[in-house]
């Protein structure tokens, strides 16, 4: 065990030699590292957001599990967030962060809302979902292609890697908007795109039948949750849920964007994802397309 202070705060850090990852030798101590790293710039995309995460109390090669409440036990400075009878954590702080990480989190999913304003969404998310055996490639045409869509219709849009094989696009909003306007821009824009590129988009729900990159407009929604922006994953590779710009999307791939390598990048190009915390847009003027007319 490993007592250290953060924030003034005792944490009593336990198995930090453990492999999280074994096929790279990387512990249960460098993934504490890397958030002690990169919690200034993770912070203010998660604080006040509900947080679903998943644990992998062995590793990313042993059983995990989802955890939405609160365990029993936790510090009393642990700020929640009770709704639907879920008593949620609000990651508000470095040494909350910290705490989580000891547990065995790996995963981090905040919530489309904040605590504040649970009705309410923060953003509109499109998630590019590539099925087999469309790839990576094949997400980020289709993002591009949303892209063009977006500016059409006046908005901008922020994307980031899954870390696995698809592309989130995140548009910051206004805070007036509540989830049945997100759905229907999200569903709005995936039409669109289905229209575009018939044979290498789809909408179909039912997994069996899908073939190509679903727009997975159904994340829009205050039960839905998408691996948060920094959040590692349980990859071969500890890729990272990684923002990109649009112009450096057809020259990465997600294994390039590590829990080793993403603190390097992040101190040379700065946090891309900052512009979601304060672009924040209107969607009156698509009211007739939403059905709000």
């Amino acid at each position: 065990m490993t007592i250290v202070e953060v924030e003034g705060r005792i944490l009593r850090l336990t198995n930090l030699d453990k492999p999280m990852w074994p096929e790279l030798n990387l512990t249960k101590g460098e993934l504490l590292h890397y958030f002690a790293q990169m919690a200034s710039v993770v912070l203010p995309h998660w604080q006040d957001r509900p947080m679903t995460v998943v644990r992998y109390p062995h590793g990313v090669e042993g059983p995990f599990f989802y955890q939405k409440n609160c365990p029993s036990g936790s510090p009393e400075w642990i700020h929640t967030f009770s709704t639907g009878g879920t008593n949620y954590v609000l990651v508000n702080d470095e040494s909350t962060l910290i705490w989580m990480v000891n547990q065995g989190v790996i995963e981090f999913h905040p919530a489309e809302f904040s605590a504040g304003r649970p009705e309410r969404a923060s953003y509109a998310v499109i998630d590019l979902d590539p099925t087999h055996p469309f790839g990576f490639e094949a997400a980020v045409e289709v993002a591009l292609q949303c892209r063009e869509i977006l500016l059409e219709l006046g908005l901008r849009g922020y994307p980031k890697t899954s870390g696995a094989t698809g592309v989130h696009i995140y548009i910051p909003l206004e805070p007036q908007y509540t989830f049945d306007v997100t759905l229907a821009l999200a569903k709005a824009v995936g039409v669109m795109l289905a229209k575009a590129a018939p044979g290498l988009v789809t909408l179909e729900r039912l997994v069996k039948r899908r073939q190509g990159v679903y727009v997975d407009y159904l994340q829009n929604a205050s039960s839905r949750t998408l691996v948060g922006v920094y959040s590692p994953r349980p990859t071969p590779s500890a890729s990272v849920s990684t923002p990109v710009t649009w112009e450096e999307l057809t020259r990465v791939h997600p294994d390039e964007f590590t829990v080793r390598t993403l603190p390097q990048r992040v101190n040379a190009v700065g946090d891309l994802f900052a512009p979601v915390l304060t672009d924040r847009q209107s969607l009156d003027h698509l009211a007739s397309l939403l059905g709000r007319s």
